[in-house]
């Protein structure tokens, strides 16, 4: 069976709030010309993959617009980020809205499902 799952994702090791699933869908950074994918996918935050992390500071606040697959209407989210890679960053959300959370919580709960037994 194909492995989806990245090599550097130790779960036992994982020290985050929220559990996560690796998932990929096409995010928007406001302000920031760049092309960029949600990788890594939690109810707390993402991992993105862009071609120029070196625009964005640790601590700095984005906005993000998201377009998360099954959902009809996209959503804007703010998040700061957490820490920066060669690859891109990890942001968490700031505040999200009630709204938010329910998308989020409903489009884990589909993608957790879809992924491959290891």
């Amino acid at each position: 069976m194909l492995n989806l799952r990245r090599a550097y994702i130790n779960p036992s090791a994982d020290l985050r709030e929220n559990p996560r699933i690796e998932f990929h869908f096409p995010v928007a950074i406001i302000g920031v010309e760049s092309k960029a994918s949600v990788v890594d996918f939690s109810l707390g935050g993402f991992f993105i993959e862009t071609d120029s992390p070196a625009k964005l500071a640790t601590g700095q606040k984005v906005n993000l617009a998201l377009k998360l697959p099954g959902e009809k209407n996209g959503i804007m989210v703010k998040a700061e980020v957490v820490y920066k890679e060669e690859t891109g960053f990890g942001c968490k959300l700031c505040d999200p809205t009630p709204e938010t959370n329910q998308v989020l919580e409903r489009c884990f709960g589909l993608f957790s499902c879809t992924l491959p037994l290891d």
